[in-house]
């Protein structure tokens, strides 16, 4: 998505709106926060569609995609997540994270390995009237899997 130079004022104010809605979406909606099912509840739509790591079925609706983070998060509690690049155009966000933390809960069915990862992960999200209303959410699960003991180095 490469920014347009002959980009209309419009377009340049959508895409900083946008901006500030997917920063605080990645920061007070991060699922280590106290209150981030209600920032959910606020800032996204309630038929958001999340795409996560390429499975075969989407994620659908707001009260299913809390429960499905929910389930990460348990296994990652005090998981930190560093915003490192952020890239706004019109209704599309898209930012790239590291993220880093002890696996000291359930995580996908696998019980503590009390073992810590350190991944990127890209999160694309479309937002549509102030309201998040589908994101692509990918990290590498593979390199999670091997630093947690769970598969074998390639």
């Amino acid at each position: 998505m490469a920014h347009s130079m002959n980009s209309s004022p419009i377009n340049q104010q959508l895409s900083q709106q946008n901006k500030a809605i997917a920063l605080r979406f990645a920061k007070a909606g991060w699922g280590t926060q106290a209150n981030w099912q209600q920032v959910w509840d606020e800032m996204m739509a309630p038929d958001v569609v999340q795409h996560f790591n390429d499975f075969p079925d989407a994620v659908v609706g707001l009260d299913a995609n809390k429960a499905f983070n929910q389930d990460l998060f348990t296994g990652f509690p005090q998981l930190k997540n560093t915003i490192e690049n952020v890239v706004a155009e019109d209704d599309v966000v898209i930012y790239r994270s590291t993220l880093e933390g002890k696996q000291s809960g359930p995580f996908l069915g696998i019980p503590a390995t009390n073992k810590t990862v350190k991944v990127n992960d890209f999160t694309m999200l479309k937002i549509k009237d102030g309201k998040i209303n589908e994101w692509w959410y990918t990290t590498n699960l593979l390199s999670v899997m091997q630093q947690l003991g769970l598969a074998p180095d390639a």
